[in-house]
């Protein structure tokens, strides 16, 4: 059998029930918001949707702010920029009219040296004034002893009137020799337009002889042309001799030096045929013409060698080196540009 509780346990016990520091309190606080957990939910979710309903009028006039600060900023800016405008113009304004002081200043400088000068010329005028009244008086003087030689001189007009009639007569002897000097005056200018006329007549035909044909150059008396056609050696040579000449002959070594300037013109890095070969007897090189090399010549390293593409034999015929602008023999029938010579006055 259980003993009763004491008046201390049941004071414990009370205690407990009111105060929510106590045991039993806490659990009875813990119970009521679990058991309203789904009211409280819904209470707080009314709460937050009154503060939005609240706030709402306030953010559309923040974004009314808003618009109206980015519409004024943007009439600041533009304002920025019409000041700006007006800025770089009055600066412009500023330097036109100081380049127009400046010219008012020059302008002045030169009006100060022509009031200078034209005070230099007053003073000079002064001086030539004093000058002309001292010669009005010798003037003065002058008319004076004019006047006393004006009766000597009546005398001398009488016997000029005289001597005038002598002189009528040698006039007309003079005219009559006048007429005759016309005459072979008229003779000679026949005679000069002749002449004139023979000598622009001889113009022409010297201008022909010593003249070359078109795209030649002439060079020491003799027309030359590269020509930029690739053709084997007896066909240049054809083509040369359509043009009334040969394939080019360099005798010489300023005509040598010519020739590759005059190639080197049309076409550098290619090689030339010119008329120097040894068909008819190997090593023994002629000109196209059918006289011999001569002391001359203007071979490459190892030339002639008798070798040809690929060391091919009979290379017989004479060209330009495309690399050095010496003299290398070749295969007749490779084809190659070439240089022609011709007389001057051909058509």
């Amino acid at each position: 059998m259980s003993s009763p509780p004491n008046a201390k346990d049941n004071q414990r016990s009370r205690g407990d029930r009111t105060y929510p520091g106590g045991a039993s309190g806490r659990r009875g606080v813990c119970s009521f918001l679990r058991a309203h957990r789904s009211c409280l939910a819904a209470g707080i979710a009314v709460l937050l949707s009154l503060v939005s309903v609240g706030l709402a009028p306030l953010t559309f006039i923040n974004k009314q702010e808003i618009s109206q600060l980015s519409t004024t900023f943007d009439a600041v800016k533009c304002d920025q920029y019409n000041m700006s405008t007006s800025v770089d113009a009055l600066k412009r304004a500023i330097d036109g009219i100081f380049s127009t002081v400046d010219a008012l200043k020059r302008d002045q400088d030169g009006m100060s040296t022509t009031v200078d000068a034209l005070k230099r010329d007053q003073d000079d005028m002064s001086t030539t004034v004093d000058a002309l009244k001292h010669y009005q008086d010798g003037m003065s003087t002058t008319v004076d002893a004019l006047k006393r030689d004006q009766d000597g001189m009546s005398t001398t007009v009488d016997a000029l009137k005289r001597d005038q009639d002598g002189m009528s007569t040698t006039v007309d002897a003079l005219k009559r020799d006048q007429d005759g000097m016309s005459t072979t005056v008229d003779a000679l200018k026949r005679n000069l337009d002749n002449e004139r006329s023979r000598i622009a007549a001889l113009e022409k035909r010297i201008h022909e002889i010593v003249s070359c044909p078109g795209g030649y150059t002439m060079w020491r008396g003799t027309c030359y042309k590269a020509f930029i056609a690739a053709k084997n050696f007896s066909g240049a040579t054809a083509a040369c001799g359509k043009d009334g000449g040969t394939l080019a002959m360099p005798r010489d070594a300023e005509t040598d030096a010519f020739l590759i300037w005059l190639y080197k013109r049309v076409s550098d890095g290619f090689a030339f045929w010119f008329g120097l070969h040894d068909q008819h007897e190997e090593g023994k090189f002629v000109w196209v013409d059918g006289s011999q090399l001569g002391s001359y010549s203007s071979w490459g390293t190892g030339q002639p060698d008798n070798r040809g593409w690929k060391d091919h034999k009979n290379a017989d015929c004479v060209r330009y080196s495309a690399y050095t602008d010496k003299w290398k023999d070749r295969e007749c029938h490779s084809t190659f540009n070439f240089i022609c010579q011709v007389a001057p006055g051909r058509p």
